[in-house]
């Protein structure tokens, strides 16, 4: 494994780690995320205009 690779994954670690015991900040990133996963739906499934060129 390499150097880079072993720090991001002690990284995601320490970040899972902290989560796993803090309840407000998991909820906060779930209450973040829940909201991109709407807002990603909603431009998806809007139709665009044509392209005039």
């Amino acid at each position: 494994m390499s150097k880079k690779r072993g720090l991001f994954m002690t990284a995601v670690g320490a970040g899972v780690t902290y989560l796993m015991r803090n309840k407000s900040a998991r909820d906060k990133v779930f209450h973040t995320v829940s909201g991109m996963m709407k807002n990603s739906r909603s431009s998806h499934s809007s139709k665009k205009a044509p392209r005039v060129e």
